[in-house]
């Protein structure tokens, strides 16, 4: 079953693209449209149904949705409003509370038992918890609020370790499958299940690097743009008088 509600929105952000690119090309309408393409792809056939034959798949799945659609979503500027709710720190917390909990065997498998929950309430806050915590990192849109390059690295670095940690219990810290749910799935009802597990985790791993890299290179960029240099940056910090 398809998120309806990510369709929704993943067809008013294309319209919105494409209404904005008729007048003129703009990178932030790209982004958007780039955004709008992700998420459809990721919730309408035969992707949405790809996604379920596997914990690899499904993990695959959960990156786009919680990370490079929003992401590019939050690149267009269009979520710039919500810096004025609430504290990058709170976006932080969302993101990787949303991110941990739904790894929990328990919250996993009472998912994947009721399509309707998933499809109402997990994706639909696994977008929103990344929409949130990307309009604070990207923060392409200033005039909104200010949000301080420190803050944008420290939510950087802080999700990339969860998703290392998160990765590691999976993979390395057990030697057991742990989503009986996914017993009757195509691959997974073998010997090889824990293997399937591991592999999950390989790609939540690197799949962490995917968005993450790019992110910290752009943050470094900004660093240097306002201080001339890192070395000039790092004076700033350490001096008693900053």
């Amino acid at each position: 079953m398809p998120s309806i509600p990510l369709v929704l929105v993943g067809m008013w952000a294309a319209f919105t693209a494409s209404r904005s690119l008729r007048q003129g090309f703009q990178a932030r309408d790209a982004h958007l449209a780039l955004g709008a393409l992700i998420l459809l792809i990721s919730e309408l056939p035969p992707l949405a149904a790809w996604s379920g034959h596997s914990l690899p798949n499904h993990m695959v799945s959960h990156i786009v949705i919680m990370f490079l659609a929003p992401l590019f979503v939050a690149a267009s500027g269009r979520t710039a409003p919500l810096t004025r709710v609430g504290h990058p720190l709170l976006a932080i917390v969302l993101l990787n509370g949303v991110m941990v909990a739904s790894h929990l065997p328990s919250i996993f498998n009472a998912t994947m038992a009721n399509e309707a929950l998933r499809a109402f309430v997990v994706e639909p806050l696994f977008f929103a918890s990344g929409l949130y915590f990307f309009a604070f990192v990207l923060n392409v849109s200033p005039a909104v609020r200010l949000v301080k390059l420190r803050w944008q690295f420290i939510a950087v670095l802080a999700t990339t370790l969860v998703m290392f940690v998160l990765a590691m219990a999976m993979s390395i810290f057990t030697d057991h499958a742990w989503y009986s749910s996914m017993a009757s799935m195509p691959g997974m009802a073998m010997a090889g299940d824990f293997r399937s597990q591991q592999l999950a985790a390989a790609i939540l791993w690197i799949c962490g690097d995917i968005w993450a890299v790019p992110v910290f290179v752009i943050l470094v960029r900004r660093v240097i743009s306002r201080d001339g240099s890192l070395f000039a940056s790092l004076d700033r910090y350490a001096s008693p008088s900053s």
